[in-house]
């Protein structure tokens, strides 16, 4: 299980993959070259690398010149290609996350992250467990007291714990997180994300939600005990 991955190959994935190829160099070859004596951080650290995290990486971009046997500067102009691929995918994923969003309403348990992981995806994840069905037709006036009203029914969040409050997500750009009572206690400066959880099926990987859809467990926030 896990967070869904963009599948687009970065400039500097495909530089390593394909001096890998031509030196005949393994991962954990390539690893020790660029100075790793913990080969299996090393390998992490490649992966990291490859998938974008560029700032927890430092140590191997400086040793992947040598390693692959390259000037300096092609590594580099990867890298600098490498920033201006994962800004685009930032920008327009904030385009499709404007373009797709409707207001919408999550219960917050104590815990940060969910417990049972696999058993949380596997029956629906945050969409199901989670979130608290608005009204959208009426004002937004009026989604703090529609979701008291889920709030005053649900004491435990499953697989997060006893309820503290809940958030509203009014726009991209403003969430309002409440405690119990439905008083404003934090104001966020961006729609609040509950998380979404990803299941590798047949070697596809398959969201939460479209899993839960397919099982007929579908359905906005419904914990035990409640229909």
């Amino acid at each position: 299980m896990s967070e869904s991955s963009n599948p687009r190959s970065l400039a500097i994935q495909a530089l390593i993959l394909d001096r890998c190829r031509a030196l005949g160099l393994s991962r954990s070859e390539l690893v020790r070259r660029a100075g790793f004596k913990n080969v299996a951080k090393g390998i992490r650290r490649l992966d990291e690398l490859c998938g974008g995290e560029l700032q927890k990486t430092e140590w191997l971009m400086k040793g992947l010149p040598s390693a692959l046997e390259l000037a300096p500067r092609r590594v580099a102009d990867a890298l600098r290609e490498t920033e201006k691929q994962l800004a685009e995918i930032k920008r327009r994923a904030d385009a499709e996350r404007r373009a797709s969003f409707h207001p919408s309403a999550y219960l917050l348990g104590t815990e940060t992250r969910p417990t049972q992981i696999t058993i949380y995806g596997l029956t629906g994840g945050p969409e199901r467990w989670r979130r608290i069905p608005l009204d959208l037709s009426q004002p937004a006036v009026t989604f703090v007291q529609q979701a008291l009203i889920v709030v005053r029914k649900t004491p435990v969040v499953p697989f997060y714990g006893p309820t503290i409050g809940f958030v509203v997500n009014y726009s991209p750009d403003r969430a309002v997180r409440f405690d119990l009572a439905g008083n404003p206690v934090a104001m966020l400066d961006r729609a609040y994300e509950p998380g979404r959880v990803t299941l590798l099926i047949g070697g596809k990987q398959v969201s939460a939600d479209a899993f839960a859809m397919i099982m007929g467990l579908s359905g906005p926030c419904q914990p035990p005990g409640r229909a």
